[in-house]
């Protein structure tokens, strides 16, 4: 297996996966605004992102030169979008589009106007459940 993976191979593979999660973050971020919409924009922002954020973050972090920069913002190009993917089919991100206003609440939760709440007596206390 040492033979397959040199340690700088690895390194910069490790570094790679640290800068796709910050990546990912950055481009969910990004999507939010009205400027991205289409997969090809989406997919552009990605690449120009990966290498204009990729090579400062490998350089100011981890001291690595030119060459090994633009690698791991090659590996972070191709895993960001693969680590989100992969989260996003375990459902431990979920979506929640913006557009509606409305904040989505679990589904066995039921939601009551406040005019229809009872007014308490003076001196009454809330018990633990909120009643």
């Amino acid at each position: 297996m040492d033979s397959l993976m040199s340690p700088l191979l690895w390194e910069l593979l490790l570094i790679s996966i640290t800068f796709s999660i910050f990546l990912m973050a950055l481009v969910q971020k990004m999507k939010k605004s009205k400027l991205f919409h289409t997969k090809w924009q989406i997919w552009f922002m990605n690449l120009v992102l990966s290498f204009v954020v990729g090579i400062p973050f490998t350089k100011m972090f981890y001291g690595k030169s030119l060459n090994e920069s633009l690698w791991v913002s090659l590996f972070g190009f191709i895993g960001a979008p693969s680590l989100y993917e992969a989260l996003k089919k375990q459902n431990l991100i979920a979506y929640k589009p913006n557009s509606s206003g409305i904040e989505e609440l679990p589904k066995d939760t039921i939601t009551l106007p406040l005019e229809n709440e009872i007014p308490r007596k003076k001196g009454e206390e809330k018990n633990d459940t909120g009643v």
